[in-house]
């Protein structure tokens, strides 16, 4: 919904005795400016999965049951194609432009990722909330 890019970093999954562990992460990017770039990490370790069949309005569905564990951290990345890290005094220049001119643009920017985040978690909550009412 929100255009960003999807980047799946690592996908592993086991069976054990106590049920199916997986663990996923996530990278998904969006370009806000040329100059900064938001990313969202999205970090999935689910254990202890089992196979459960439920009755919902009298037709047999097959879902999972376990434990569920996701972890969101987000980044607002400036200058991601390095541009002003190719000599020293450009460097320095960025640090200063940073802090002092480009301080409401950069709160924005962090503004607007805060509400992205929350925005996938009350999406992601509200899904897994739907099957808290199936009979088991």
């Amino acid at each position: 919904d929100k255009g960003y890019l999807p980047i799946d970093k690592h996908h592993k999954e086991s069976v054990k005795p106590e049920g199916k562990y997986i663990e996923f992460e996530s990278w998904p990017y969006k370009k806000v400016t040329d100059y900064a770039k938001n990313i969202i990490v999205i970090r999935l370790l689910a254990s202890e999965l089992k196979d459960a069949v439920v009755e919902v309005d009298g037709k047999k569905k097959k879902l999972n049951q376990g434990k569920l564990q996701i972890v969101f951290d987000a980044y607002l990345e400036t200058d991601y194609e390095s541009r002003w890290e190719t000599k020293p005094i450009f460097y320095i220049i960025r640090l200063i432009f940073e802090k002092y001119v480009f301080t409401p643009f950069l709160s924005g920017f962090e503004k607007n990722l805060k509400n992205d985040v929350y925005h996938l978690k009350s999406q992601i909550k509200g899904y897994l909330n739907l099957f808290q009412y199936y009979k088991r």
